[in-house]
C-alpha cells in the first residue's frame, strides 16, 4: 500500500483531532450534567429533608432534566460563543462554523446537539429491547453493530443537517480569512 501523501496525512490528523475532541467533550458534558444534578440536589435538600416521600419524584425529574439540560448547555452554548468551540475543540485547535463560514447561531448549535442525542439513541436502542436487568447475548451483538453505525451516521450527516462544519483554526473558511 502506497503512502497517501500529505493530504491523506492531514485528513487522518484532522479526524484524530476531531474524535479526541469529541471524547473530551463527552466527559465535559457528563461533568456539567453531574454538577447541575448536584446543584439541584443542594437547592432541594431543605425541602426534601422534611418530605422524604418526595425524594423519588425529585430523582425521577431532576436526573433526566440534568442530563438533558447540562449537555445542551455545554455543547450549544459553547459552540455558539465567541470561541465557536467546546473545550475539547479549543484544546485541539478546532472551531465550528456555519456552511457559509459564519459563526454558529444558538439554533445551529442546538441542532448539532439534537443530532448527538439522536445518534446516542440510535446507538443504544438494543438495550431498550431487553426488558431484563441483564441483556442477553443477542442484545450485545445488536449493540456492537449499532454503535459503529450510529457513529458513522453521526459524523456523516451532523454537519449536513445542522448546516455547520468543524474546521481546524489554521484553515478557517474564506469569510474568516483576512
Amino acid at each position: 500500500m502506497e503512502n497517501a501523501g500529505p493530504r491523506g496525512d492531514r485528513v487522518r490528523y484532522y479526524w484524530r483531532r476531531r474524535l479526541t475532541a469529541d471524547l473530551v467533550d463527552a466527559f465535559g458534558s457528563y461533568f456539567v450534567a453531574l454538577v447541575l444534578f448536584q446543584l439541584a440536589g443542594f437547592a432541594a435538600s431543605y425541602y426534601l429533608a422534611g418530605h422524604h416521600s418526595a425524594i423519588p419524584t425529585f430523582r425521577a425529574i431532576a436526573l433526566p432534566a440534568s442530563f438533558l439540560i447540562g449537555p445542551w448547555c455545554y455543547f450549544a452554548l459553547l459552540e455558539q460563543s465567541s470561541h465557536g468551540a467546546t473545550q475539547g475543540k479549543l484544546w485541539l485547535n478546532l472551531r465550528v462554523f456555519t456552511s457559509d463560514g459564519e459563526a454558529v447561531t444558538l439554533v445551529g448549535a442546538t441542532l448539532r446537539h439534537a443530532c448527538r442525542i439522536a445518534a446516542a439513541m440510535l446507538a443504544l436502542w438494543p438495550l431498550a429491547l431487553s426488558g431484563t436487568r441483564v441483556p442477553s447475548v443477542v442484545h450485545w451483538v445488536l449493540l456492537a453493530l449499532s454503535v459503529p453505525t450510529a457513529f458513522w451516521l453521526y459524523y456523516r450527516f451532523v454537519d449536513r443537517i445542522s448546516g455547520t462544519q468543524v474546521l481546524p483554526r489554521e484553515y478557517p473558511p474564506p469569510s474568516f480569512r483576512e
